[in-house]
């Protein structure tokens, strides 16, 4: 009896280590070729060489996209911060009824695959003349991106402890004082969370981009793509090697401010 609980238990621990290896091992050969000395993608690479590197950060159309993405996500992230917070708000005070169909509308660019709403931004755009502008493009990431923060701002109220808002009224304080001397303190770190998702879908959209961007507009993800179709030289494996390196950090950033978030809106 004993014995199938340990081979399960065997069999549950070598479907994780698949499932890692799977999504490391990738990364792992893109990290090699990203230093490789030759002239072309191959693997392994014939020798180690940073000329890569340099020639990312010397490109000028490299940069001119590594920047595009950054202001791009930057202003994403900070448009979804003012509209999602005070989303998330108005879903809290709903009934649980109509919490239920808010979120549901709110997690719908999630569940809809981006082609699909990058087809229909584009219709739409086409005949508003936001196509190929940078209006158009934060509205498409935008899109994509709001819901994270309307979902960790959720969380964070549902788990405020409500004696701290009946201690507040006690003390006089009205309901904008309330929001901003008790609330929002305490789900900062979950709406600096939400901003971070924000921040990482919108630099790491590509569909959209295809859409609504032009080749004078073109973010990171899209002058890949162009690198993967046209040249295939390791510079794009050295792009990808700078993205998931950012990545990565702002990941651990991610689960940082997730524990903030935990230790500060746990009731004592």
């Amino acid at each position: 009896m004993s014995a199938r609980p340990s081979l399960l238990s065997l069999i549950a621990r070598l479907v994780v280590v698949a499932g890692v290896l799977f999504a490391l091992v990738p990364l792992a050969i893109m990290l090699l070729m990203s230093f490789s000395s030759s002239e072309f993608v191959r693997f392994p690479p014939p020798g180690f060489s940073l000329r890569w590197y340099d020639s990312y950060l010397s490109q000028t159309d490299w940069m001119a996209a590594t920047f595009r993405s950054l202001w791009l996500g930057t202003g994403v992230a900070a448009i979804a911060v003012l509209l999602g917070v005070p989303a998330a708000i108005a879903i809290d005070r709903m009934t649980p009824s109509w919490q239920k169909a808010a979120l549901g509308v709110a997690v719908l660019p999630i569940l809809l695959p981006p082609v699909v709403i990058a087809v229909a931004m584009y219709m739409t755009f086409t005949r508003l003349g936001l196509v190929g502008t940078p209006a158009g493009l934060v509205a498409g990431h935008l899109m994509l991106a709001l819901p994270f923060v309307v979902l960790t701002s959720v969380a964070a109220l549902r788990k405020l402890d409500p004696e701290l808002t009946r201690a507040a009224r006690s003390l006089g304080a009205g309901r904008t004082r309330i929001l901003f001397t008790v609330t929002l303190p305490l789900i900062r770190p979950s709406i600096l969370s939400g901003a971070l998702l924000a921040f990482l879908t919108s630099f790491d959209e590509l569909v959209i981009a295809l859409f609504l961007g032009s080749p004078q507009l073109r973010t990171l993800p899209r002058r890949m793509w162009e690198g993967i179709r046209s040249e295939f030289d390791p510079t794009v494996a050295a792009a990808s090697a700078m993205v998931v390196v950012a990545t990565l950090l702002a990941a651990l950033a991610l689960q940082l401010l997730a524990h903030a978030a935990r230790r500060r809106i746990r009731p004592s």
